[in-house]
């Protein structure tokens, strides 16, 4: 564990579950415990998502914890609002527990690989939750909010450091930018290697330098290896040139 925070209220309520030997749980204050009953569960599935396509959690527990807002550390979750309109943010949430946590990646310094792939995450597992309720949920938060930002061509590289990210909310992308154009980045890498070679080379990757604390060069040479092809002009594009390129059909 490289971050550490504790969560207390006096009038915390407790769910919890199993998932594969994780205890997952749900911490609720009690004026908001009724709109908490499911939210254990929720994080179990997501974390078997997770697990099952990306690669095993490695840590012993999952917290999900009655907060104002959302942040993230190591087995621990704050998260805002009551189930289900908080789905999306304990996914996002649980989520940065595979790049942030697990990899450790450093949201300062490369927050394309933390914040970025955890968008894609977030977007990953709440299409398969969704899809399971015939919600039908699609990409197009994450193909929207990239085309939004990148139309007047001012999109920051990926490879940005936080400090450096415009901080406007409309077009130019701001901070938040890194989010959708990562997010749309690996769906592009899907298209590309197909999906029974894009979840390997995830695999392969989250294995490789699990513990590792990763920069770019080494996602980039970890998926070209794992993939077997040249991916040069891929990576190029996304990580090097000012503006992203066209999205791929």
């Amino acid at each position: 564990m490289h971050d550490f925070a504790w969560t207390a209220d006096p009038t915390y309520r407790i769910g919890e579950t199993n998932w594969n030997g994780v205890q997952c749980i749900a911490l609720a204050q009690e004026n908001n415990a009724a709109g908490w009953q499911q939210s254990a569960q929720f994080t179990a599935d997501v974390i078997a998502i997770y697990s099952r396509d990306f690669g095993m959690y490695e840590y012993p527990k999952m917290v999900a914890a009655d907060a104002a807002d959302g942040m993230e550390y190591p087995m621990l979750t704050l998260d805002g609002g009551m189930y289900p309109s908080h789905q999306g943010l304990i996914a996002h949430e649980v989520g940065h527990n595979w790049f942030f946590g697990m990899l450790g990646n450093n949201e300062t310094y490369r927050a394309s690989l933390d914040e970025g792939f955890t968008q894609f995450l977030t977007s990953w597992s709440m299409k398969q939750l969704s899809s399971r309720k015939g919600l039908g949920v699609d990409y197009g938060t994450v193909y929207a909010g990239y085309m939004f930002d990148a139309l007047d061509g001012k999109d920051a590289i990926l490879n940005t450091h936080s400090d450096d990210f415009e901080n406007a909310i409309g077009h130019g992308g701001g901070y938040r930018h890194v989010y959708y154009k990562t997010a749309t980045m690996l769906y592009n890498l899907q298209y590309v290697l197909g999906d029974e070679v894009f979840l390997k080379a995830m695999k392969d990757y989250v294995k490789q330098w699990k513990i590792c604390h990763p920069y770019v060069e080494d996602f980039r040479n970890s998926i070209t290896m794992s993939a077997k092809t040249d991916l040069n002009w891929f990576f190029d594009q996304w990580f090097e040139t000012r503006r992203g390129p066209s999205i791929m059909h």
